[in-house]
């Protein structure tokens, strides 16, 4: 009896609420009205009429039991979340999970919100789709643009590089041997006074005159070591020395009696040093050159006005063109100093040249660069082993002397001149000279 009693007890506190029972359930249990806790009761079945409705005289079952913990019973009983529907668990099969219980349809959880779209600020665009981020085309794409910039760079200079090349002309200036055989490399570089390929109004233009024959107006020897700094020395054009076959004679005469190789033969003898490459340009190629590169800076000391060479210029840095720069390096008889003062003046305007020929202005524009590569080539005759690769070691060296990274100098001479058979000459410090020349073996 108390366990019957228990069941039905603990069936009415968990019922569920009367609203939620279907159709059946209502007219089953409830009756007809379905309506109200006493429609529940009159619904039971008989065997509990006896312990939920007891007769009046029956004082033994009027008081119907109560659970150990009354206050507890109570506390739950009037919590209003007890009295809602518990759920029953759901126990999975064995290799499967859980599935939670799919809410009713009419529950809040059933009914999802529509989406809402942010809100639009006026007068501003709604935000379109995200944009993708830049992927591996975008940086194939900067990569293939980057290699077509440089292979046209590399396209644009050995353009350049053939053009000058092509352009030089070449003979055979060096001597079958040689007596000396030294380190580095020595260049030996003359300005020729040749007329070969001036027209007559360009002799007038250029005041060279049309003597004939091929002597020098200049020579240097440009040492490049293995390793070190350049040291470019000038050898004075009347410089008394011995020449071989000829006697004692001017340097120049050398170049004048046997050409390139009896010069370079001659050098050799007073230096002791080797020559290994032979550089000659002509007054055109001065000329020619220097208006390519659109002038160069010089700075004369001092007013010089000299009818045999033209030149005509005050005294201050300016910039000069092809033929008052050729009438500069020429100069000597207005010049105090004769052939030192005008071997000065060819250092500066070979500095003046190697600073011009390195700004990039000259060589990034192209309707510079062609010009001044085509000119340049065309004004010089190297010796027929010199290559590419030495012409860029004598380029370089020639920037490096322009930019003060080296030594310029002149090959040391006696206090005045002295007259031989009515010619003037220089006579060098045999001392220093041996000197000079031993430090750049």
């Amino acid at each position: 009896m108390n366990l019957a009693f228990g069941a039905c007890t603990s069936w009415v506190r968990n019922r569920p609420a009367v609203d939620e029972y279907p159709v059946f359930v209502w007219k089953g249990l409830y009756g007809s009205s379905g309506t109200g806790h006493h429609d529940l009761v009159n619904a039971l079945p008989p065997e509990f009429e006896s312990f939920l409705r007891p007769e009046d005289d029956d004082d033994s079952t009027r008081a119907l039991p109560q659970p150990e913990d009354a206050d507890a019973t109570a506390v739950i009983a009037n919590d209003p979340a007890e009295s809602k529907p518990r759920p029953i668990p759901v126990i999975p099969a064995p290799g499967r999970a859980a599935t939670p219980p799919a809410p009713p349809p009419n529950s809040p959880r059933a009914a999802v919100p529509p989406a809402v779209p942010p809100p639009v600020t006026p007068g501003r665009t709604p935000p379109g789709p995200a944009k993708k981020p830049p992927g591996r085309k975008s940086g194939k794409r900067k990569r293939r643009w980057l290699r077509w910039v440089v292979l046209a760079l590399v396209a644009y200079f050995v353009s350049l590089a053939a053009l000058f090349m092509l352009s030089v002309n070449r003979i055979d200036a060096l001597p079958p041997t040689s007596s000396v055989n030294t380190s580095g490399k020595n260049v030996l570089i003359v300005g020729s006074d040749s007329r070969a390929g001036l027209t007559a109004e360009q002799q007038e233009q250029l005041t060279t005159g049309s003597v004939e024959g091929d002597r020098t107006d200049a020579i240097m020897l440009l040492h490049i070591p293995t390793f070190g700094t350049p040291t470019l020395v000038s050898i004075p054009r009347d410089s008394w020395v011995p020449i071989p076959g000829f006697g004692n004679d001017k340097i120049n005469a050398a170049y004048a009696l046997g050409g390139p190789e009896l010069l370079i033969e001659t050098v050799e003898q007073v230096t002791g040093l080797q020559v290994t490459d032979f550089v000659a340009i002509g007054f055109a190629g001065i000329a020619n050159t220097t208006d390519a590169l659109g002038g160069v800076t010089l700075c004369p000391v001092q007013d010089f006005n000299d009818e045999f060479s033209g030149l005509n210029v005050v005294a201050g840095c300016q910039t000069m063109d092809g033929p008052t720069a050729l009438a500069y390096v020429r100069m000597r008889y207005a010049d105090p100093r004769g052939d030192l003062g005008r071997v000065e003046r060819q250092q500066e305007f070979v500095s003046a040249v190697g600073k011009k020929a390195l700004s990039p202005l000259t060589w990034m524009l192209p309707w510079r660069s062609y010009p001044t590569a085509y000119a340049a080539g065309e004004s010089l005759t190297v010796s027929r082993g010199t290559n590419i690769f030495d012409i860029t070691r004598i380029g370089i060296a020639m920037g490096m002397l322009s930019l003060g990274w080296g030594t310029s100098t002149t090959v040391p001479t006696e206090e005045g001149t002295f007259d031989v058979d009515g010619q003037s000459a220089l006579k060098w410090d045999s001392a220093q000279a041996r000197e000079l020349f031993a430090s750049l073996e």
